[in-house]
């Protein structure tokens, strides 16, 4: 799929859900959840990042370790 400017990734188009059609609220026309991955018209505009919802009242709260640890690779490495 890539980065290919398509409808699933479109701020104006609503994905089809299960049989539903989707739909593109710019120009008022359902989108057929088979060629959603195909379509793309001028008025394509990037959709925002669905980003996960952290708990805490701070991001370095809501990791594992406080969020100020650095990743380590060193043991997943030496069974290679």
């Amino acid at each position: 799929m890539g980065n290919r400017p398509n409808c699933r990734s479109c701020r104006h188009c609503t994905p089809p859900n299960g049989v539903d059609l989707g739909w593109c609220q710019l120009r008022q026309l359902p989108i057929h959840p088979e060629l959603v991955a195909d379509l793309s018209c001028h008025h394509w505009t990037v959709r925002p990042p669905r980003l996960p919802v952290l708990s805490g009242s701070s991001p370095d709260q809501s990791l594992p370790g406080g969020g100020n640890q650095q990743l380590s690779l060193g043991s997943v490495l030496r069974q290679f």
